[in-house]
């Protein structure tokens, strides 16, 4: 008899750091990491209005369900961005992980706070699936993260998104903000296994 999957889930409520927002706007984050060498991410975005949606600033071309297009980018939290962060328990290194509505993706390790950032690898590119309603939005990603995390882990974890409204700016959303900025590289923000 094989063994039994060992998992871990966080759903959080994210709170902006702006504080001018469309009226009504409302963030979720869930992650789910399982032993086997899989991460799961599901964001949702809903507005108590289409108002609030109709002013967030989304790459052109989308489709609801998978997107086929998606590549490896940089700096994608210049604009709307679902993030993760991923920390080893008693470790100052830690993980980045940015997916967009299009199915753009990017995966960051570093060393310690803010340094010696590099690309990190994975075997296969994520599967991003994005789903619009008249007030809401959806994005569910399934990404490899073995073998670079070992599967008897349980990691420290953040999660956090950035919406851009164009010209009113972006708002960055966490489950806290301890600092004066948004900072969600700061590992006061990551919960523990």
């Amino acid at each position: 008899m094989g063994r039994q999957s060992v998992e871990l889930r966080q759903a959080s409520r994210l709170i902006p750091f702006e504080s001018a927002l469309p009226a009504g706007l409302q963030v979720s984050a869930e992650l789910i990491w399982n032993d086997l060498g899989w991460l799961e991410l599901s964001y949702g975005v809903l507005a108590a209005s289409s108002v609030g949606l109709s002013d967030l600033v989304l790459p052109s071309g989308l489709v609801d369900g998978g997107q086929p297009e998606g590549q490896r980018r940089d700096a994608l939290w210049t604009t709307t961005c679902f993030e993760a962060f991923l920390g080893m328990p008693g470790q100052e290194g830690y993980w980045e992980i940015n997916v967009a509505p299009n199915g753009d993706w990017a995966v960051y390790q570093f060393d310690r706070y803010r340094d010696g950032q590099a690309r990190q690898s994975l075997l296969d590119a994520p599967c991003i699936e994005l789903r619009r309603r008249h007030h809401q939005l959806r994005l569910d990603a399934v990404l490899p993260i073995s073998p670079w995390w070992p599967s008897n882990v349980a990691p420290e974890l953040a999660l956090t998104t950035v919406l851009d409204f164009g010209t009113a700016g972006c708002s960055h959303w966490s489950v806290a903000h301890p600092n004066q900025g948004a900072d969600f590289h700061d590992r006061s923000l990551y919960l523990a296994p």
